[in-house]
């Protein structure tokens, strides 16, 4: 298992916890002299947000697409013929 794999596992881990589970992990999180220096806030390091990956993908700036779908899949057909 890679490091990157690793990471992106616990992150769908964390995601799935409940909010109790999540107090619990961070509980034992903090326990663990290895782990616990993770837990100290930086004052000076901005929180990072994680976005969706999706966020955007749809993002045309040309008005609602479903409207002109089959408008779109022929010019897309009319090009590739």
């Amino acid at each position: 298992m890679t490091a990157g794999h690793a990471h992106e596992e616990l992150h769908h881990l964390v995601d799935r916890l409940s909010p109790n589970q999540a107090r619990r992990l961070l509980s034992l999180v903090k326990t663990d002299p290895e782990l616990a220096e993770a837990t100290d806030e930086q004052p000076d390091e901005p929180v990072r947000r994680r976005r969706l990956s999706i966020a955007g993908i749809g993002a045309s700036g040309e008005g609602d697409l479903s409207e002109r779908v089959e408008d779109l899949l022929a010019e897309r057909f009319n090009q590739s013929v």
